[in-house]
């Protein structure tokens, strides 16, 4: 079904459906002559917003052809064709059926342009006109009524832009980048924070969908990102709602320049798998453990818990032993003037007793005092922390806290988005054991979440001196030198990553498509373009608009234009304001003579979303020099120039569009800054060269 209006013209969404539901429903029961029962259809995975018989549901289901208003079972359906191919209709019911059969097609093509048109106008109401997307007043109506939306995400990002305008420039580019990204309602607030709603309240995928977000914004470059995220179930008001996740993303922020929080995090911290006692408990510890020269420390956890069980586990603790209930389940033991190797003895020697007394299964987690680097307080969480390794290896573990229970630990705080707690806990974990393969790529990847490169290279490159194939070290140590703009051994680290015999498993599109960027931005077109079509034929193609994005510029790079201008247009059916796709296309539209103006106009808009890229600028200037217009071509050249001083590329064209305007002196001058750079590729010197030797003859 062919969309009503055109998908580039804010209008209809599928979601206002959803969101906007009631004061959609009012305001076609008000345009309509007649007292009827109305409601709305989506024909897409959503569930249905209105409840209607079985009879109906089954009328509703049978396909249908065109977007004209039609008759069907005693019900009048208004078909609303929206973006994404997802369509909705409006229902009118409970009528007289002899009724609507008179209704006049053309008086029914009319209604349904005015309901689009009255919804288009209550839309404006609960959007921001800057993005299009959703504001707090629609917010407002998600958090307050009972729909399918289960979660919340506050998303804010920072932008470098000093100017006005270049910060709106900013703001309407991420717009557009997360409703590429994100196939849910999406709402901004105003100062780089967006929000989206999900239909999933589950606390793993929340965690998953966020990691995946921030991942994706970063290989952007977007500066910093925060995401702050809660469940909307509950009995909470909508500003307690969004007050908790505001918090969240607080909390966020002060983690790293890329990292996220759960609301329940802070709503519940002395529920944490790792919190610390309550002080009253720690002081109780802290008064018999006084004056000790060392000691040990058990926690006994039992899956379902008794007070029978519990009792019966007491009388069984050593005399001089001292324990306290810490939860329903929990034991904390402190084992006065115990080593290490007695603490392990006692534990397994407890461990059979209470599962031949009480026929249960316990797991119990155990460390000793004194640790190297650990006060007494810690090691009361150093049990927790022992007690987590242990679930990895099911009920009725015994675990000692070691260096693997700081890899645990370090695991569960990175998950969770508290990056800097997670580098504590490597680091710990590595003064325990120093060269740990594991402990050392983990430390780097959190290093690399709060932008400390330097050291997370430092990290990849001691796992690789005993592990040269370490596919998770190479890919890391890569993705960090790209960052560092150090192109090249990011190059060598990635393709010795694609060369590992692990590759076949652990191979992702994220790897590929770093590498392909990086043959682009060091001109191995050929490489890149081989490199995506590999993937291509183990894979298949990817619904990502990066993935047609770099084989476009890789196309275009190599000479293959024709291959480039299909998957730059698949690249903006995906992400439509993707401004390089739209630039790259532009240019080859003019080249390929496929249109000068509509190819002049996408140059032009990829300028207006991002005027501080001189890529942009450099290739409306080389379109406008291929048509001709070389006054214009020269002014684009130097804004390019203005905005990255030692362009080559942009040097080079500015010396040929002297030459074709008669300024030969300033062509020379041009073609000699050229064979001065120390970066420039060796086939533009040549040229350069070249054209000196012609213009001095």
């Amino acid at each position: 079904m062919m969309p009503i209006f055109s998908d580039n013209e804010p209008g209809f969404n599928h979601f206002d459906a959803l969101i906007l539901h009631d004061q959609l429903l009012r305001e076609v029961e008000n345009l309509l002559p007649i007292k009827a029962a109305v409601g709305f259809r989506l024909h897409d995975s959503y569930p249905c917003v209105h409840t209607f018989s079985p009879r109906q549901q089954e009328i509703l289901r049978a396909e249908r052809k065109g977007s004209s208003p039609f008759v069907r079972g005693g019900m009048l359906v208004i078909p609303l064709a929206v973006t994404k191919q997802i369509a909705v209709d409006v229902v009118v019911y409970d009528v007289d059926p002899a009724l609507l059969v008179k209704m006049d097609p053309q008086w029914l093509s009319e209604l349904q342009k005015q309901i689009l048109d009255h919804f288009f106008q209550i839309r404006r109401i609960y959007t921001d006109p800057g993005t299009g997307l959703y504001n707090q007043r629609a917010l407002a109506l998600v958090l307050s009524g009972s729909s399918c939306w289960k979660s919340l995400f506050l998303i804010a990002t920072v932008s470098r832009k000093r100017s006005i305008a270049g910060g709106y420039q900013k703001v309407n580019q991420l717009a557009s980048l997360l409703e590429a990204v994100i196939s849910e309602p999406l709402f901004y607030f105003g100062q780089g924070v967006f929000g989206c709603v999900s239909r999933k309240c589950d606390r793993r995928t929340a965690l998953d969908f966020s990691h995946r977000l921030i991942s994706r914004l970063k290989r952007e470059e977007v500066y910093r990102v925060h995401v702050g995220f809660s469940c909307l179930a509950g009995e909470q008001s909508p500003e307690n709602t969004f007050h908790d996740c505001w918090n969240a993303l607080i909390e966020a922020e002060r983690r790293g320049p890329y990292s996220l929080c759960d609301a329940e995090f802070l709503q519940k911290r002395d529920q944490h798998p790792l919190a610390l006692p309550p002080s009253p408990i720690l002081r109780k510890f802290q008064r018999r453990w006084s004056g000790l020269n060392r000691f040990g420390l058990v926690l006994i956890s039992f899956e379902r818990p008794g007070d029978e069980e519990l009792l019966e586990c007491v009388s069984l603790l050593p005399d001089e032993s001292y324990s306290v209930q810490l939860t329903a389940g929990q034991l904390l033991v402190l084992l006065p003037d115990y080593s290490a190797a007695r603490t392990a003895r006692e534990v397994g020697t407890l461990a059979e007793y209470i599962e031949t007394r009480t026929n249960r299964s316990v797991a119990m987690g155990h460390t000793h005092w004194p640790s190297d680097g650990t006060s007494k307080i810690e090691s009361v969480g150093n049990c927790r922390k022992a007690i987590l390794h242990g679930s990895f290896y099911g009920t009725g573990a015994l675990v000692g806290f070691d260096f693997l229970s700081l890899n645990v630990s370090g695991d569960l705080y990175f998950d969770e988005g508290n990056y800097k707690q997670a580098i504590r806990e490597y680091r710990a974990g590595l003064r325990m054991h120093p060269g740990d393969v594991n402990l050392l790529n983990s430390l780097g990847v959190a290093l690399a979440e709060v932008n400390r490169h330097r050291q997370a290279i430092d990290c990849f490159t001691q796992v690789l001196a005993t592990d040269p194939v370490n596919h998770m070290a190479l890919v890391n140590k890569g993705m960090s030198c790209r960052l560092l703009g150090l192109n090249m051994q990011a190059v060598s680290c990635f393709e010795q990553a694609v060369r590992c015999p692990d590759h076949v498993q652990e191979a992702s599109l994220e790897l590929y498509l770093q590498l392909g960027r990086l043959y682009c931005l060091v001109e191995q077109y050929d490489n890149a373009v081989m490199l995506l079509k590999r993937w291509q034929e183990i894979k298949g193609l990817p619904e990502e608009f990066m993935f047609f994005r770099i084989m476009g510029e890789a196309c275009m790079g190599a000479g293959r234009n024709r291959e480039a201008i299909e998957s730059l247009q698949r690249s903006l059916q995906l992400h439509p304001g993707n401004a390089d796709s739209q630039s790259m296309l532009g240019l080859l539209y003019v080249l390929e003579d496929e249109g000068a103006e509509v190819g002049l106009s996408l140059c032009n808009r990829a300028v207006f979303m991002d005027e501080d890229n001189a890529e942009h600028y450099f290739r409306l200037a080389s379109a406008l020099s291929h048509l001709g217009e070389n006054v214009e071509a020269l002014s684009a050249v130097r804004t390019a120039l203005r905005i990255k001083r030692n362009h080559d590329r942009a040097i080079l064209l500015r010396g040929r569009i002297y030459e074709n305007l008669g300024r030969i002196s300033r062509a020379i001058q041009s073609y000699q800054r050229l064979e001065s750079l120390k970066n420039s590729s060796d086939s533009r010197k040549k040229e350069a060269l070249a054209r000196l030797r012609k213009l001095n003859c």
